[in-house]
């Protein structure tokens, strides 16, 4: 669920590449890409504030990691009807993210499911639905991503989980120090965490001996400027290898700070599940958390880069960390590889 090229997890690196060349279409994806701990969040509102409460910090950081085991239903729905579509629209304008931002990934919804809707590995969910735990295993990649290029004979790859979390948050990031092009992290197809990003921001030329140039994906329209935001906040940051969960939390808050990236606090907020590989980490999976009635909250996510989207609902912060980390658990499982350290944040503080 959760990361682009070179993998989305530990070591999957090798393991998407290596599904990339074996699938028909030659796909690359990454596990990511698209999840904390309880109730036990600090006040935070900056990265300043942040360090000032590393005792805090380090208190969250140790229930981090605990293996979460499913216990309720999930209720979620991937928006494949008009009610829910309507629902959640409203759900997201009633939380303050713009018209234009949720209009934008509405469509991307739309264009995704018309596509997608005989993928024969999972079933669109319409209206809200109980599952029978609290995740959902929308199958292996390759089925997914021959009916993505199959459809409508498209040459392009889908957004991943990070751009949609990006365009429903951006009004609420800034960042004042964003990196140079050139440095963007998705040029290189062997060593690059963000390489689907890039095929999807920029298109790719055509490779000799395989099928045609990708193009950018075309219902995004972001300018230099928000490209360089986007890959200035969600850029790899190295670490020591086998780093600890407050290592690795530091080395985001230090990276962040000399980016000068800040974020509004809001009823909405941006979630970055992240993982290790090698010496870098990266968000391997993004989402938008929304505070909704009654102390509810609702979680909306593109699931992985050629899965489905998803709203879901949940009666406490608990359950939303258990529900990230039982996606990317799966997704580590299939692989029979396993997630390691990893922290979730909720824009620039601790789950």
């Amino acid at each position: 669920m959760r990361k682009t090229k070179p993998t989305i997890g530990k070591n999957k690196k090798e393991v998407l590449q290596s599904m990339k060349k074996s699938a028909c279409f030659c796909v690359s994806l990454i596990l990511l890409l698209c999840s904390a701990c309880g109730n036990t969040e600090t006040s935070i509102t900056t990265i300043e504030e942040n360090q000032e409460n590393s005792q805090a910090s380090e208190e969250v950081l140790s229930i981090q990691n605990m293996e979460v085991i499913p216990q309720d239903k999930l209720i979620y729905s991937n928006l494949d009807s008009e009610a829910s579509m309507t629902e959640v629209r409203d759900t997201l304008i009633k939380a303050g993210i713009g018209t234009n931002h949720i209009d934008t990934v509405l469509n991307w919804v739309t264009d995704y499911n018309n596509s997608m809707r005989e993928c024969p590995s999972f079933t669109l969910v319409g209206d809200f639905i109980t599952a029978d735990k609290m995740l959902v295993d929308y199958g292996e990649y390759p089925p997914m991503s021959t009916q993505w290029y199959k459809r409508n004979n498209r040459n392009y790859h889908d957004v991943i989980c990070r751009i949609v979390a990006y365009e429903l948050n951006r009004d609420n990031i800034s960042v004042g120090e964003v990196i140079k092009e050139e440095n963007f992290d998705c040029w290189d197809e062997n060593t690059a965490w963000l390489y689907t990003d890039g095929d999807i921001l920029f298109g790719r030329d055509a490779v000799e001996g395989e099928h045609k140039a990708y193009v950018p994906f075309p219902l995004i329209d972001w300018s230099k400027d928000t490209q360089a935001e986007y890959f200035t906040l969600f850029n790899p940051i190295p670490v020591t290898e086998q780093c600890s969960e407050q290592e690795m939390f530091d080395a985001i808050q230090k990276k962040w700070n000399e980016q000068e990236i800040l974020f509004k606090e809001d009823a909405f907020s941006l979630i970055t599940f992240w993982t290790q590989s090698g010496n870098r980490i990266c968000a391997s999976h993004a989402a938008t958390l929304l505070e909704i009635d009654n102390g509810e909250y609702l979680l909306f996510e593109k699931t992985n880069p050629e899965s489905p989207y998803a709203a879901s609902r949940f009666s406490s912060i608990d359950k939303v960390k258990q529900y990230l980390y039982n996606m990317m658990n799966l997704d580590y499982s299939r692989y029979n590889d396993k997630i390691g350290t990893y922290i979730i944040l909720q824009n620039n503080k601790l789950f």
